[in-house]
């Protein structure tokens, strides 16, 4: 028999509303306030509230009249302001309703709420947080009926990762190396995206494409520029791995980054032998280091379409084939005797994009 475990929602919110009679009460019990709301757009938000006194016994609300409004999160702006029901005026029960017309423009963000009071000669504000104050936290979101968010780009580092160096001179070396430049050659272990500003929905996903890829992807997060970076998701793992991948990240973060670490495996190197301008093999002269998986051969030369992968053993590189051959490859230099270059590397990361 298949069966759903489904949990209890308390739908009343209750607040504390000074009982103006001038009654003396005696007992106090503990604030029962302070309950953040949520308002899902695109849908009508029934949102209900019970009136404590000073004593936590229901507030007779007779006469009187009450507004609901949405402000953001900073206090600087009214996003919505709605008059609100009265449903039992002796157990001070009152209800609004937000609905889609109410919420679809307003952006899902984090934001405040407060409810004004007015009673005969007296305007007073309902306390609606722990702390004795008249505004508390309601995040708006896009949970029930999003609209659709365009996808913004990421800059991602230089493909050639850690430790790898193209071509026998260190001028030669990958931007991330050049300043300053180490002089007993000591690699960062881990790069990064650009960063990615918050987009207010309380949920992010980030896509990204690997291609040939051995190393390690996460996520992390900062409040601003100046900040530590904190993990905010599991780290993954990959070898050799060409696929299209995503995080969901669920919370208001003020910035984002991917952080990989592809530092494992470094050091190959090889000849390239090019027949006729078709690319026929290619000589192992340096077999590497530490390789947890083959890594991705790329073929640079004047021609196109050649590609090669390759094996490993014991942690270094055992042999090398060439899956296509490619064509016209000819000398890179007037008078030079080298049609085309291979480079190792564990991978690339690209097409990074967030929403």
């Amino acid at each position: 028999m298949y069966s759903t475990t489904c949990y209890l929602y308390q739908q009343i919110t209750k607040v504390f509303l000074i009982d103006t009679s001038g009654g003396y009460f005696t007992a106090r019990y503990e604030p029962v306030y302070a309950k953040s709301l949520t308002v899902n757009k695109g849908v009508d938000n029934v949102l209900l509230f019970e009136f404590l006194n000073q004593d936590q016994k229901p507030v007779n609300i007779t006469g009187s009249t009450f507004k609901f409004r949405l402000v953001n999160q900073a206090g600087d702006q009214l996003l919505l302001e709605k008059p609100m029901t009265i449903l039992s005026a002796t157990t001070g029960r009152v209800k609004v309703v937000l609905d889609s017309a109410d919420t679809i423009n307003i952006q899902a963000q984090p934001a405040s709420y407060s409810i004004e009071r007015v009673s005969g000669d007296y305007v007073q504000a309902v306390y609606v947080n722990a702390n004795a104050q008249a505004r508390a936290d309601c995040d708006i979101v896009d949970s029930v009926f999003p609209q659709f968010v365009p996808s913004f780009e990421c800059t991602v580092p230089t493909p050639y990762g850690k430790q790898q160096v193209v071509g026998a001179n260190s001028t030669n070396w990958p931007d991330w190396a050049l300043t300053p430049q180490p002089q007993n050659f000591v690699a960062m272990t881990e790069w990064y995206s650009s960063e990615m500003p918050s987009n207010q929905t309380g949920y992010t996903t980030i896509k990204f494409d690997l291609v040939g890829y051995t190393g390690t992807v996460k996520v992390q997060a900062a409040a601003n520029y100046e900040s530590v970076w904190t993990n905010v998701s599991e780290t993954r793992e990959y070898f050799s791995a060409t696929v299209t991948d995503y995080f969901n990240i669920a919370g208001f973060h003020p910035l984002l980054r991917l952080a990989f670490n592809n530092s494992i495996g470094y050091g190959a190197s090889g000849n390239v032998q090019v027949t006729d301008g078709v690319v026929t093999g290619i000589t192992i002269t340096n077999p590497g280091f530490e390789y947890r998986a083959p890594p991705l051969i790329t073929i640079l030369g004047t021609g196109s379409n050649a590609t090669a992968t390759c094996t490993i053993a014991t942690n270094q590189i055992a042999g090398v084939t060439i899956t296509n051959g490619g064509s016209g490859y000819v000398p890179m230099q007037f008078g030079g005797t080298v049609s085309a270059v291979a480079v190792f590397s564990n991978g690339l990361v690209e097409n990074v994009l967030y929403r």
